[in-house]
């Protein structure tokens, strides 16, 4: 009876070091960065660098690491980890020329760590704010074109500073004509329409450009680009063969 109940405890020791003696992967800080408030960076993108450490007690190995659009990565460091050991990553999050507002993006990390660990996501997020945003899109967006007839969107430029911000020497080509000219003040706070007109001459993708100047030294030059696909207004007809 004894040897029985000897053998059956050291049976459930083998058993408990087996399940511990896993590699396990900690992401340090957290699995989110987060930039908070940031201006546009000049660079087009934002830094920042991941620490993944090993945790568990059998060597951690990092199979794939797949950034989502609008983010990149350099190599880590190190692949294998033994228990202890950090892996050092560094990461961009890349900022649009007009993106605004907050932002989200995910990198998928792989390993041989056990359970629901093998699978991590890492996220991304800040929060951009212009002094001059576009809403409630950075393009003219055309849903309607068809040859011929008149279509029209907008564009609303939002004053985010703390100071009024002049807008001017508006131009646009291929056909597009904006609602404003001349000199327009945005008092802080305010917004400023511009209302895209156009006729298409011919079916088939349409884009134009809308370049403008401003008095902020964050923006001294902005531009708007415009798109759609132009229809023609005539439908096919259908016509029965007549019977003999």
């Amino acid at each position: 009876m004894l040897k029985a109940l000897l053998i059956g405890c050291a049976v459930m020791a083998t058993a408990a070091t087996v399940a511990v003696a896993q590699p396990k992967i900690e992401v340090i800080g957290g699995e989110t960065f987060d930039w908070g408030k940031v201006k546009p960076p000049k660079e087009g993108y934002l830094e920042a660098t991941i620490k993944m450490k090993n945790v568990g007690t059998e060597v951690l190995k990092l199979t794939e690491i797949r950034p989502g659009c609008g983010c990149t990565k350099t190599d880590p460091d190190k692949t294998e980890l033994k228990p202890g050991e950090v892996s050092t990553m560094g990461v961009k999050l890349n900022i649009g020329p007009m993106q605004s507002g907050p932002l989200t993006k995910s990198i998928t990390v792989r390993s041989n760590s056990a359970g629901a660990d093998s699978v991590k996501y890492l996220f991304l997020k800040a929060d951009v704010v212009r002094a001059l945003a576009l809403s409630p899109s950075i393009y003219f967006s055309f849903t309607d074109l068809k040859v011929g007839q008149e279509s029209t969107t907008k564009v609303d430029v939002m004053n985010n500073d703390s100071e009024p911000i002049t807008i001017s020497d508006f131009t646009a080509d291929n056909g597009l004509v904006l609602n404003v000219t001349g000199k327009k003040v945005i008092k802080p706070g305010e917004k400023l329409e511009l209302i895209a007109k156009t006729i298409p001459q011919a079916k088939g993708s349409y884009q134009a450009t809308v370049t403008f100047k401003t008095s902020h030294p964050d923006h001294p030059t902005m531009e708007i680009k415009a798109y759609g696909m132009v229809m023609d207004t005539q439908s096919p007809v259908y016509q029965a063969t007549p019977k003999n």
